[in-house]
């Protein structure tokens, strides 16, 4: 895409002769495991204040290629106020469907750097050396780090495979209600019909601008222009029997896939109790994830409530929770 401001992107893999080095890191990631729009960010962003973590910043995504160069030569700043100049010119202050903000220090998931590299959200056996190269090259930048801190909710139905291919992994999970996540994908979505998306833009940019997405973008452009027509509300009735049914399959894939997990591996948090005491929870964590403590209750990010149901969700929360049994029943 264009940019109103240049923010001096990699064009190449800057990185190349200082790769060497990182062959004798030990990987030991940490996922956050959870569906779209279950708290996973809210969870992130807590775990990453309670321990001594590396993590996926934008910064560290946007730059990709020139991380270990910038670490040496004492580049990132200037990047990192490039990246931020970008973001104010194109009037991005936080991802749109939520409250939080965007800046170079902000974490994301990253199945976008996978995509970028290798046309899928997903880590397979493919994009499996690049994630460890990835993970090392955060731990180095990310001086002090004990480990990898990552999050990506495309993965989620992914993680035995996972758990196989990087044995020092740790997986937590956190559950909501699904009447919650429903409602929260819902707002997303009609909060991405409102206006233009320049972030989700920005990170589905593979440097062809939007033919890396056209299909996406059509059918956005398509259902921005049936909302006009027929109102917020009537796309909120007909999106909610198919994200329902969207919803419903990923809870059931969720519970079969939690219940298979090693539990020497595997912690599951819950989010209202992350929201009611976010230090217990961090202090629970701390015997699986063996790394130190670094934060308490007082540094962890105030959540403001979530917003109200959607009115065509009242009195849904029962029709979901068959649709659920239906698909747990149906494996």
């Amino acid at each position: 895409m264009r940019y109103p401001v240049d923010p001096h992107f990699p064009v190449r893999d800057e990185d190349a002769p200082l790769k060497a080095d990182l062959a004798e890191q030990k990987v030991k990631p940490i996922f956050i495991m959870g569906l779209h729009r279950s708290g996973t960010t809210f969870l992130y962003d807590s775990v990453a204040r309670a321990f001594p973590l590396a993590q996926l910043t934008l910064y560290d995504f946007f730059y990709y290629d020139r991380l270990l160069r910038n670490h040496q030569q004492g580049g990132a700043k200037q990047d990192a106020q490039r990246l931020n100049a970008c973001f104010a010119a194109l009037g991005i202050k936080d991802r749109n469907i939520d409250s939080v903000p965007v800046s170079a220090e902000e974490v994301e998931e990253y199945g976008y750097l996978l995509r970028r590299r290798f046309g899928s959200f997903k880590l397979n056996e493919h994009s499996a050396a690049f994630f460890e190269e990835m993970c090392r090259k955060l731990l180095t930048v990310h001086a002090g780090s004990e480990a990898v801190l990552l999050k990506n909710p495309w993965d989620t139905g992914n993680a035995r495979w996972m758990a196989e291919r990087f044995p020092e992994a740790r997986f937590i999970y956190i559950s909501r209600e699904p009447i919650a996540v429903l409602n929260s994908m819902l707002n997303a979505l009609l909060s991405y019909l409102e206006g233009p998306q320049h972030y989700l833009e920005m990170l589905l940019d593979r440097g062809d601008g939007r033919r890396s997405y056209r299909a996406g973008y059509i059918v956005w452009l398509g259902l921005r222009g049936l909302r006009k027509l027929i109102g917020r509300r009537a796309i909120a009735r007909l999106a909610r029997p198919l994200l329902a049914r969207t919803v419903a399959k990923q809870v059931a894939a969720y519970r079969r896939e939690l219940a298979a997990m090693p539990s020497d591996q595997t912690v599951e948090v819950d989010y209202s109790a992350l929201r009611e005491s976010p230090d217990a929870v961090m202090a629970s964590l701390a015997p699986l994830l063996a790394v130190s403590r670094s934060a308490s209750a007082e540094s962890m990010r105030a959540v403001t409530a979530g917003r109200p149901v959607n009115p065509v969700l009242r009195d849904y929360a029962e029709h979901l929770d068959r649709l659920v049994e239906r698909e747990l029943g149906a494996a």
